[in-house]
Protein backbone atom coordinates (compact mmCIF):
# COMPACT_ATOMS: atom_id res chain seq x y z
CA UNK A 1 0.00 0.00 0.00
CA UNK A 2 1.11 3.69 -0.33
CA UNK A 3 2.24 6.26 1.69
CA UNK A 4 0.30 9.88 0.82
CA UNK A 5 0.76 12.67 2.31
CA UNK A 6 -2.69 14.84 2.36
CA UNK A 7 -2.02 18.62 2.89
CA UNK A 8 -4.93 21.18 3.83
CA UNK A 9 -5.72 25.16 3.26
CA UNK A 10 -5.77 26.32 6.99
CA UNK A 11 -8.60 28.73 6.20
CA UNK A 12 -12.26 27.51 7.13
CA UNK A 13 -13.54 24.26 8.22
CA UNK A 14 -14.66 23.14 4.98
CA UNK A 15 -11.47 21.53 3.69
CA UNK A 16 -10.45 19.67 7.14
CA UNK A 17 -14.00 17.60 6.71
CA UNK A 18 -13.61 16.66 3.07
CA UNK A 19 -10.20 15.81 4.17
CA UNK A 20 -11.30 13.69 6.81
CA UNK A 21 -13.99 12.16 5.05
CA UNK A 22 -11.46 10.96 2.40
CA UNK A 23 -8.41 9.73 4.85
CA UNK A 24 -10.91 7.37 6.56
CA UNK A 25 -11.58 5.89 3.48
CA UNK A 26 -7.95 5.74 2.07
CA UNK A 27 -6.93 4.47 5.77
CA UNK A 28 -9.74 1.49 5.46
CA UNK A 29 -8.34 0.36 2.23
CA UNK A 30 -4.65 0.22 4.00
CA UNK A 31 -2.76 3.60 2.83
CA UNK A 32 -0.78 5.11 5.25
CA UNK A 33 -0.94 9.29 5.56
CA UNK A 34 0.42 11.97 6.67
CA UNK A 35 -1.20 15.66 7.03
CA UNK A 36 0.20 18.97 6.31
CA UNK A 37 -1.77 21.89 7.27
CA UNK A 38 -2.29 25.46 9.61
CA UNK A 39 -4.65 27.50 11.17
CA UNK A 40 -8.38 26.33 11.85
CA UNK A 41 -7.89 23.32 9.86
CA UNK A 42 -5.09 22.02 12.27
CA UNK A 43 -6.81 22.30 15.01
CA UNK A 44 -9.91 20.21 13.50
CA UNK A 45 -8.14 17.30 12.57
CA UNK A 46 -6.07 17.31 16.07
CA UNK A 47 -9.50 17.83 17.72
CA UNK A 48 -10.25 14.41 15.79
CA UNK A 49 -6.98 12.43 17.32
CA UNK A 50 -4.88 12.87 13.69
CA UNK A 51 -1.22 13.86 13.97
CA UNK A 52 -0.56 17.04 11.87
CA UNK A 53 2.79 18.33 10.25
CA UNK A 54 2.43 22.00 10.94
CA UNK A 55 2.57 23.99 7.83
CA UNK A 56 2.11 28.18 7.91
CA UNK A 57 -1.39 28.87 6.90
CA UNK A 58 -1.62 31.10 4.56
CA UNK A 59 -5.04 33.91 5.59
CA UNK A 60 -7.67 35.77 4.30
CA UNK A 61 -8.64 38.80 6.02
CA UNK A 62 -12.51 39.64 6.11
CA UNK A 63 -14.18 42.60 6.99
CA UNK A 64 -17.75 43.64 6.34
CA UNK A 65 -18.04 40.55 4.85
CA UNK A 66 -15.74 41.37 2.22
CA UNK A 67 -11.99 40.35 1.69
CA UNK A 68 -9.65 42.97 2.59
CA UNK A 69 -6.39 42.92 -0.18
CA UNK A 70 -3.52 44.84 1.93
CA UNK A 71 -4.65 43.59 5.16
CA UNK A 72 -4.69 39.52 3.90
CA UNK A 73 -0.92 40.52 2.38
CA UNK A 74 0.27 42.41 5.79
CA UNK A 75 -1.31 39.04 7.23
CA UNK A 76 0.85 36.83 5.43
CA UNK A 77 4.26 39.10 5.26
CA UNK A 78 5.65 36.69 7.57
CA UNK A 79 5.51 33.69 6.29
CA UNK A 80 6.03 34.92 3.04
CA UNK A 81 9.58 36.47 4.15
CA UNK A 82 10.47 33.44 5.73
CA UNK A 83 9.13 30.98 2.52
CA UNK A 84 12.84 29.38 1.30
CA UNK A 85 13.77 28.61 5.12
CA UNK A 86 10.01 27.39 5.77
CA UNK A 87 10.27 24.99 2.64
CA UNK A 88 13.68 23.53 3.24
CA UNK A 89 12.66 22.36 6.81
CA UNK A 90 9.13 21.09 5.21
CA UNK A 91 11.32 19.12 2.66
CA UNK A 92 13.44 17.55 5.20
CA UNK A 93 10.47 16.29 6.91
CA UNK A 94 8.47 14.90 4.20
CA UNK A 95 11.95 13.43 3.46
CA UNK A 96 11.58 11.28 6.45
CA UNK A 97 8.36 9.66 5.22
CA UNK A 98 8.54 8.77 2.15
CA UNK A 99 5.90 9.54 0.01
CA UNK A 100 4.36 7.84 -3.18
CA UNK A 101 2.06 10.52 -3.49
CA UNK A 102 1.05 14.49 -2.26
CA UNK A 103 -2.66 14.78 -2.24
CA UNK A 104 -3.33 18.85 -1.91
CA UNK A 105 -6.46 20.64 -0.56
CA UNK A 106 -5.53 24.22 -1.59
CA UNK A 107 -2.12 24.03 0.56
CA UNK A 108 0.44 26.19 -1.02
CA UNK A 109 3.60 25.60 0.69
CA UNK A 110 3.48 21.16 0.44
CA UNK A 111 3.33 21.01 -3.13
CA UNK A 112 6.49 23.17 -3.40
CA UNK A 113 8.20 20.54 -1.21
CA UNK A 114 7.23 17.57 -3.15
CA UNK A 115 8.42 18.92 -6.59
CA UNK A 116 12.30 18.98 -5.00
CA UNK A 117 11.92 15.56 -3.87
CA UNK A 118 10.52 14.53 -6.98
CA UNK A 119 6.76 13.57 -5.71
CA UNK A 120 3.81 13.50 -7.57
CA UNK A 121 0.99 15.72 -6.79
CA UNK A 122 -2.60 15.43 -7.11
CA UNK A 123 -4.33 18.77 -6.78
CA UNK A 124 -7.84 17.54 -4.83
CA UNK A 125 -10.12 21.12 -4.37
CA UNK A 126 -13.31 23.43 -5.10
CA UNK A 127 -11.40 25.95 -5.51
CA UNK A 128 -9.55 25.05 -9.29
CA UNK A 129 -13.30 25.23 -10.59
CA UNK A 130 -12.45 29.47 -11.40
CA UNK A 131 -9.28 28.23 -13.16
CA UNK A 132 -10.04 24.64 -14.75
CA UNK A 133 -13.25 25.22 -16.12
CA UNK A 134 -15.25 27.34 -18.24
CA UNK A 135 -18.35 29.61 -17.34
CA UNK A 136 -20.22 32.60 -18.69
CA UNK A 137 -19.87 35.55 -16.24
CA UNK A 138 -21.42 38.59 -16.11
CA UNK A 139 -18.77 41.83 -16.72
CA UNK A 140 -18.95 43.22 -13.52
CA UNK A 141 -17.38 40.27 -12.20
CA UNK A 142 -14.23 39.84 -14.71
CA UNK A 143 -11.99 41.52 -12.40
CA UNK A 144 -12.63 39.44 -9.30
CA UNK A 145 -12.35 36.52 -11.79
CA UNK A 146 -8.38 37.66 -13.26
CA UNK A 147 -7.86 38.28 -9.41
CA UNK A 148 -8.71 34.82 -8.34
CA UNK A 149 -7.41 33.21 -11.28
CA UNK A 150 -3.73 35.11 -10.56
CA UNK A 151 -4.28 33.82 -6.77
CA UNK A 152 -5.36 30.56 -7.19
CA UNK A 153 -2.40 29.85 -10.12
CA UNK A 154 0.06 30.99 -7.03
CA UNK A 155 -1.45 28.64 -4.73
CA UNK A 156 -1.68 25.49 -6.64
CA UNK A 157 0.40 23.01 -7.92
CA UNK A 158 2.29 24.11 -10.85
CA UNK A 159 2.60 20.82 -12.56
CA UNK A 160 -0.28 18.07 -10.90
CA UNK A 161 -0.06 14.45 -11.87
CA UNK A 162 -3.66 15.38 -11.70
CA UNK A 163 -6.44 17.87 -10.93
CA UNK A 164 -9.59 16.37 -9.20
CA UNK A 165 -12.28 18.98 -8.86
CA UNK A 166 -15.42 18.72 -6.43
CA UNK A 167 -18.29 20.61 -7.03
CA UNK A 168 -22.37 21.18 -6.71
CA UNK A 169 -22.07 22.40 -10.76
CA UNK A 170 -20.31 21.16 -13.48
CA UNK A 171 -19.12 23.64 -16.24
CA UNK A 172 -17.02 22.19 -19.29
CA UNK A 173 -13.54 21.46 -18.52
CA UNK A 174 -10.55 23.15 -19.81
CA UNK A 175 -7.91 20.34 -19.63
CA UNK A 176 -10.54 16.78 -19.55
CA UNK A 177 -7.06 15.00 -20.41
CA UNK A 178 -5.36 15.97 -16.92
CA UNK A 179 -9.07 17.25 -14.89
CA UNK A 180 -11.74 14.88 -13.00
CA UNK A 181 -14.77 16.68 -12.15
CA UNK A 182 -16.88 15.08 -9.37
CA UNK A 183 -19.98 15.74 -6.89
CA UNK A 184 -19.05 16.83 -3.23
CA UNK A 185 -17.41 15.01 -0.99
CA UNK A 186 -20.31 14.55 1.78
CA UNK A 187 -19.13 13.25 5.26
CA UNK A 188 -20.22 10.52 6.58
CA UNK A 189 -22.35 12.54 10.10
CA UNK A 190 -24.06 14.19 7.01
CA UNK A 191 -24.76 10.96 4.95
CA UNK A 192 -26.24 9.37 8.09
CA UNK A 193 -29.11 12.03 9.13
CA UNK A 194 -32.78 12.45 8.00
CA UNK A 195 -33.69 15.58 6.94
CA UNK A 196 -37.18 16.96 8.17
CA UNK A 197 -38.30 20.17 6.79
CA UNK A 198 -39.05 22.18 10.05
CA UNK A 199 -40.12 25.29 11.13
CA UNK A 200 -37.12 27.32 11.59
CA UNK A 201 -33.84 28.46 9.52
CA UNK A 202 -30.65 27.75 9.77
CA UNK A 203 -27.95 31.28 9.51
CA UNK A 204 -24.64 30.37 9.66
CA UNK A 205 -21.89 33.34 8.90
CA UNK A 206 -17.94 32.17 8.65
CA UNK A 207 -16.64 35.14 10.17
CA UNK A 208 -18.57 37.40 12.54
CA UNK A 209 -17.39 40.89 11.83
CA UNK A 210 -18.97 43.06 9.91
CA UNK A 211 -22.19 41.19 9.72
CA UNK A 212 -23.53 42.60 13.14
CA UNK A 213 -26.45 44.05 11.11
CA UNK A 214 -28.06 40.64 10.94
CA UNK A 215 -30.15 40.48 13.94
CA UNK A 216 -32.05 43.52 13.79
CA UNK A 217 -33.20 42.48 9.48
CA UNK A 218 -33.78 39.01 10.29
CA UNK A 219 -35.98 39.96 14.20
CA UNK A 220 -38.23 41.86 11.33
CA UNK A 221 -39.41 38.68 10.04
CA UNK A 222 -42.08 36.41 11.64
CA UNK A 223 -39.97 33.28 11.20
CA UNK A 224 -38.13 31.50 13.92
CA UNK A 225 -34.04 31.70 12.68
CA UNK A 226 -31.32 29.89 14.58
CA UNK A 227 -27.47 31.79 14.51
CA UNK A 228 -23.87 30.08 14.49
CA UNK A 229 -20.78 31.83 14.65
CA UNK A 230 -23.04 35.34 15.12
CA UNK A 231 -22.43 36.11 19.50
CA UNK A 232 -25.71 37.83 20.48
CA UNK A 233 -26.03 41.36 21.01
CA UNK A 234 -26.45 42.84 24.13
CA UNK A 235 -30.18 43.46 23.78
CA UNK A 236 -30.72 40.25 22.42
CA UNK A 237 -33.88 39.54 24.11
CA UNK A 238 -35.22 42.29 21.84
CA UNK A 239 -35.19 39.63 19.43
CA UNK A 240 -37.38 36.77 20.31
CA UNK A 241 -37.67 34.59 16.93
CA UNK A 242 -33.62 34.77 17.22
CA UNK A 243 -31.81 31.57 18.59
CA UNK A 244 -28.02 32.33 19.00
CA UNK A 245 -26.23 29.38 19.88
CA UNK A 246 -22.21 28.58 21.02
CA UNK A 247 -20.40 26.14 18.14
CA UNK A 248 -21.48 22.14 18.60
CA UNK A 249 -21.18 20.13 16.24
CA UNK A 250 -23.94 17.97 17.51
CA UNK A 251 -26.72 20.48 17.62
CA UNK A 252 -25.57 22.11 14.48
CA UNK A 253 -26.01 18.91 12.32
CA UNK A 254 -29.41 18.17 14.01
CA UNK A 255 -30.63 22.21 13.23
CA UNK A 256 -29.02 21.48 9.45
CA UNK A 257 -30.80 18.39 9.19
CA UNK A 258 -33.84 20.06 10.64
CA UNK A 259 -34.24 23.39 9.08
CA UNK A 260 -36.73 24.62 6.18
CA UNK A 261 -33.76 26.35 4.83
CA UNK A 262 -30.19 27.70 4.79
CA UNK A 263 -28.96 31.69 5.03
CA UNK A 264 -25.11 31.48 4.82
CA UNK A 265 -22.08 32.57 3.27
CA UNK A 266 -21.43 31.26 0.20
CA UNK A 267 -18.59 28.49 0.77
CA UNK A 268 -18.55 25.31 -0.59
CA UNK A 269 -18.74 23.12 2.12
CA UNK A 270 -21.92 24.28 3.68
CA UNK A 271 -23.86 24.98 0.44
CA UNK A 272 -23.12 21.39 -0.43
CA UNK A 273 -23.99 19.64 2.51
CA UNK A 274 -27.30 21.89 2.93
CA UNK A 275 -28.24 20.73 -0.96
CA UNK A 276 -27.42 17.25 -0.18
CA UNK A 277 -30.03 17.14 2.86
CA UNK A 278 -32.76 19.37 0.21
CA UNK A 279 -32.40 22.58 1.67
CA UNK A 280 -32.81 25.42 -0.33
CA UNK A 281 -30.50 28.31 0.67
CA UNK A 282 -30.07 32.44 0.53
CA UNK A 283 -26.29 32.80 0.21
CA UNK A 284 -24.01 36.19 0.94
CA UNK A 285 -20.84 35.76 -1.16
CA UNK A 286 -17.86 36.95 0.76
CA UNK A 287 -17.18 40.15 -1.22
CA UNK A 288 -13.45 39.96 -2.40
CA UNK A 289 -13.52 35.97 -2.97
CA UNK A 290 -14.83 35.00 -6.19
CA UNK A 291 -15.23 31.17 -5.87
CA UNK A 292 -17.83 32.11 -3.60
CA UNK A 293 -19.70 34.71 -6.13
CA UNK A 294 -19.37 31.63 -8.81
CA UNK A 295 -20.94 29.15 -6.01
CA UNK A 296 -23.92 31.66 -5.92
CA UNK A 297 -24.09 32.44 -9.15
CA UNK A 298 -24.42 28.50 -10.38
CA UNK A 299 -26.78 28.41 -7.51
CA UNK A 300 -28.98 30.74 -8.57
CA UNK A 301 -28.49 29.35 -11.96
CA UNK A 302 -30.08 25.80 -11.24
CA UNK A 303 -32.74 27.32 -9.34
CA UNK A 304 -31.71 26.19 -6.27
CA UNK A 305 -31.94 29.03 -3.74
CA UNK A 306 -31.03 32.62 -4.04
CA UNK A 307 -27.78 35.16 -3.53
CA UNK A 308 -27.40 38.90 -2.71
CA UNK A 309 -24.57 39.99 -3.84
CA UNK A 310 -22.15 43.17 -3.01
CA UNK A 311 -24.53 44.86 -0.34
CA UNK A 312 -25.66 44.12 3.07
CA UNK A 313 -28.93 41.34 3.51
CA UNK A 314 -32.41 43.72 3.51
CA UNK A 315 -35.41 42.10 5.23
CA UNK A 316 -37.43 42.18 1.53
CA UNK A 317 -34.37 40.11 0.61
CA UNK A 318 -35.75 37.37 3.08
CA UNK A 319 -39.21 37.51 2.42
CA UNK A 320 -38.82 37.35 -1.42
CA UNK A 321 -36.35 34.03 -0.29
CA UNK A 322 -39.05 32.63 1.92
CA UNK A 323 -41.83 33.29 -0.84
CA UNK A 324 -39.70 31.72 -3.62
CA UNK A 325 -39.35 28.50 -1.11
CA UNK A 326 -41.42 26.00 -2.89
CA UNK A 327 -39.77 26.97 -6.07
CA UNK A 328 -36.39 26.27 -4.86
CA UNK A 329 -38.44 22.66 -2.87
CA UNK A 330 -38.81 22.01 -6.88
CA UNK A 331 -35.83 22.39 -8.31
CA UNK A 332 -33.78 20.88 -5.30
CA UNK A 333 -36.09 17.08 -6.42
CA UNK A 334 -33.80 17.15 -9.64
CA UNK A 335 -30.71 17.71 -7.51
CA UNK A 336 -28.71 14.50 -7.58
CA UNK A 337 -27.88 13.11 -4.05
CA UNK A 338 -24.67 11.34 -4.78
CA UNK A 339 -21.49 11.85 -2.46
CA UNK A 340 -18.40 12.11 -4.65
CA UNK A 341 -16.41 10.07 -2.33
CA UNK A 342 -16.21 6.73 -4.18
CA UNK A 343 -15.38 8.63 -7.41
CA UNK A 344 -12.40 10.56 -5.39
CA UNK A 345 -11.23 7.02 -4.46
CA UNK A 346 -11.37 5.85 -7.60
CA UNK A 347 -9.56 8.12 -8.87
CA UNK A 348 -6.98 8.20 -6.33
CA UNK A 349 -6.41 4.31 -6.43
CA UNK A 350 -6.13 4.87 -10.37
CA UNK A 351 -2.83 7.48 -9.97
CA UNK A 352 -1.43 5.33 -7.68
CA UNK A 353 -1.47 2.20 -10.21
CA UNK A 354 -0.47 4.79 -12.59
CA UNK A 355 2.91 5.78 -10.89
CA UNK A 356 3.48 2.23 -10.81
CA UNK A 357 2.94 1.03 -14.94
CA UNK A 358 3.42 4.38 -16.71
CA UNK A 359 5.19 7.11 -17.48
CA UNK A 360 4.83 10.93 -16.23
CA UNK A 361 5.53 13.63 -18.39
CA UNK A 362 7.60 11.32 -20.50
CA UNK A 363 9.81 9.96 -17.55
CA UNK A 364 9.43 6.85 -16.73
CA UNK A 365 8.05 6.80 -12.95
CA UNK A 366 9.94 4.52 -10.32
CA UNK A 367 7.23 1.90 -8.48
CA UNK A 368 6.70 2.42 -5.24
CA UNK A 369 9.61 -0.13 -4.07
CA UNK A 370 11.66 1.72 -5.81
CA UNK A 371 10.41 4.70 -4.21
CA UNK A 372 11.06 3.35 -0.85
CA UNK A 373 14.97 2.27 -1.78
CA UNK A 374 15.33 6.03 -3.35
CA UNK A 375 14.56 7.42 -0.02
CA UNK A 376 16.32 4.80 1.97
CA UNK A 377 19.87 5.83 0.27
Amino acid sequence: MARIVYALSGQGRGHASRVLAIARELRQRGHELLFCGGGTACDVLQASGETVLPVPSLRQVLHGNRMQLLATLRANATTLRKLRTLLDELTEKLSAFRPHLLITDFEALTPRAAERLGVPVLSFNHQQIVTETRYPLPLRYWLDAALACLAIRLIAPKRPLHVLLTSFFFPPLRRPERTTLIPPIIRSEIQQLRPVSGEAILVYVNQPEGVGHLPQVLAQLAVPFILYNLPPPEDAARYPNLIFKKPSLDEFLHDLACAQAVVCTAGFTLISEALYLGKPLLVMPNRGIFEQTLNALFLERDGMGMAVYDRLLRPEDVRRFLENLPYYRSRLWAYPKRPGNEAALACIEQLLLRLERRAYRGKRVQTLHENILRFSV
